[in-house]
């Protein structure tokens, strides 16, 4: 089985059964053979009141021998073995294509969620991104297999309402005044449960969401002593969904008597005037037997009926809530007008004028900045000056609302997303490690790096050292999030994972906040001569760590308040000599203390 082609094509927001249709294409083959097979069961089942008919007419005749009635006794399991193998057939092909849809659905929802921007990540939260990556989706395939697969049973409808008017117009005119009154309470509750499920849904949403939450802050949770107050905040939820769940069930659960009572004040209808019709000679009593097994064969594809409306839908509001996702656009692409022989080979990056403002809110405003090819560049500020937005424009994760940025005289949006990316080895304040081997995670990028080159990456990041403390070295396991590390081994290991990479351009967004100031000399001791040879971009709230950088920008409120060396800097008495200052206070203090 092979992804489709076109996600958003196959996905159509707000109209969920063109959305079905177009991802089932590639099975229709078996949907079409379902229904051959359903169509045979249903001409199958058109036999039975035939037979039953023949059987009473013989009776009331007494031209009835035992083995005539052994005769059609026979026949009648000759056309129920025939039934159930087609039967058997026919939710194979429909369940097993219902399987094959939802494994090209997840895995094209899993592929679509990770092309997103930053920014849907900011407005989407993960638990509803995992609720519909999970109940969505198994709502919808219990809609297009089961659903479906009962919906196609309805032709059993057409064929008995056929063969009762074939028995008795008059009768099945009768038989057809309860219609009337159930299709306006269809109707009625077919829009509740739309819109009733669509609660239910987005309710779980915000369950997972909780959960996640909760359980990703498992030790803030623990340290500030709020667990009860979590556990009351998720009853609060789960009560909530219990409540929703529980006025949708009423509703479905009232469709199913309200047609068992529709049926059954149908079947006293034909009792009543199909006995009178006997007793007044204008009906056999064979033909009124006859009529009541078809009305009975209609029995259970109509019971099934309130069934097949709850899973259609659920199935329509998960394939809304998932096509959602698959028709986004993310914000950050590769547009048309993209070079696909573009290469970024030396590193130079110039910042023309760049500003940037999210949600409204402005975060850097007319950024000009030069950086040579193999300089070392330092970024320095205030708290929300904007260093890690400028980071976050390089690497495209966002685009400037004005102004433009090169790397090697090439805009970054001319600039293929795969090249650029490559080309970038970033290591965030916030690393983020797997739930597998440190290997594993070292491997990342560079997947057929020697384990020389991992040994020597791990040297230079001094990650070495807690490696060979390990359990199992580079094959000890790591917890979730890399639990089982520290935060300065975590940011270790990720600069470590960069260096591997041996990126053209290295940026180190405060990558070493979480170690002491000895370990981080000696790590920057060990990456000058990795720096030597690449641009690196360093951001960091210690002057120590960016002291030695060939240019040094000190951005405040969104703007350029000075750019030079460190000497240059501390000369100018400016912002830049401020911050040093304190930071020459602070460790003196620390040292007294």
């Amino acid at each position: 089985m092979k992804p489709h082609a076109a996600l958003s094509s196959a996905a159509a927001p707000g109209k969920p059964f063109l959305s079905l249709l177009r991802y089932n294409r590639p099975y229709w083959n078996e949907y079409a053979g379902g229904a051959a097979l359903s169509l045979l069961h249903a001409a199958l089942g058109a036999v039975m009141p035939l037979v039953v008919r023949g059987v009473v007419g013989a009776f009331e005749s007494g031209a009835i021998t035992y083995g005539r009635l052994g005769g059609l006794v026979g026949g009648l399991v000759g056309v129920f073995v025939i039934a159930g193998v087609g039967r058997y057939f026919q939710r194979t092909l429909m369940i097993n294509a219902s399987r094959k849809f939802e494994y090209d659905l997840r895995n094209d929802y899993y592929r679509r969620v990770l092309t997103l921007s930053r920014a849907f990540f900011n407005r989407t939260s993960t638990g509803d991104i995992m609720a519909r990556a999970t109940n969505d989706i198994n709502f919808v395939r219990d809609f297009i297999g089961p659903g479906v697969m009962y919906t196609i049973d309805m032709l059993r409808v057409p064929v008995s309402l056929g063969m009762m008017i074939y028995l008795s117009a008059k009768l099945t005119l009768i038989a057809m005044i309860p219609l009337p009154f159930l299709s306006v309470a269809v109707y009625f509750l077919v829009r509740y449960m739309q819109r009733q499920s669509r609660v239910v849904q987005e309710q779980f949403s915000a369950i997972t969401a909780r959960v996640q939450e909760n359980l990703a802050g498992a030790r803030v949770v623990k340290a500030h002593g709020i667990a009860d107050r979590e556990v009351a905040r998720f009853r609060e939820e789960a009560e909530k969904y219990m409540r929703d769940n529980l006025r949708l069930v009423a509703v479905t659960s009232f469709a199913w008597p309200l047609i068992g009572i529709l049926l059954g004040g149908a079947i006293l209808l034909i009792i009543w005037r199909g006995g009178g019709f006997v007793l007044e000679g204008s009906l056999r009593l064979a033909d009124l037997t006859a009529f009541l097994v078809c009305v009975i064969m209609l029995a259970l594809p109509l019971a099934q009926f309130g069934w097949v409306l709850t899973l259609y839908q659920r199935g329509a509001v998960g394939m809304n809530r998932i096509s959602e996702v698959l028709a986004a656009t993310p914000d950050i692409r590769d547009e048309a007008g993209v070079r696909r022989d573009a290469r970024i080979a030396r590193g130079a990056i110039r910042f023309e004028n760049v500003s940037f403002a999210y949600d409204g809110a402005a975060v850097l405003d007319n950024v000009s900045v030069d950086v040579a090819p193999g300089a070392t560049v330092a970024i320095v500020g205030p708290t929300g000056s904007g260093k890690s937005t400028m980071v976050a424009l390089i690497t495209r994760e966002y685009d400037p609302t004005a102004g433009r940025i090169r790397i090697d005289g090439t805009d970054l949006r001319e600039i293929p997303l795969a090249v650029l990316r490559e080309a970038i080895g970033c290591v965030p304040q916030d690393t983020f490690i797997f739930s597998d081997s440190i290997r594993h995670n070292l491997l990342l990028g560079r997947p057929d790096a020697t384990e020389d080159e991992m040994r020597q990456a791990c040297e230079i990041a001094q990650f070495a050292a807690d490696v060979a403390e390990m359990p199992r070295g580079y094959d000890t396991l790591l917890g979730e999030r890399g639990i089982n590390l520290s935060g300065g081994q975590k940011q270790r290991l990720a600069l470590a994972r960069a260096i591997l990479c041996k990126p053209c351009i290295l940026v180190l967004d405060d990558a070493l906040s979480s170690v002491d100031t000895q370990t981080e000399e000696r790590i920057l001791h060990g990456l000058r001569a990795v720096m030597a040879t690449r641009t690196s971009i360093i951001i960091s709230h210690r002057i120590s760590a960016v002291r030695d950088a060939d240019l040094i920008v000190v951005l405040e409120d969104g703007q350029v308040a000075e750019t030079g060396d460190h000497a240059a800097l501390v000369a100018r008495a400016g912002l830049y000599a401020a911050m040093y200052r304190r930071q020459l206070l602070e460790k003196a203090l620390e040292e007294e203390a």
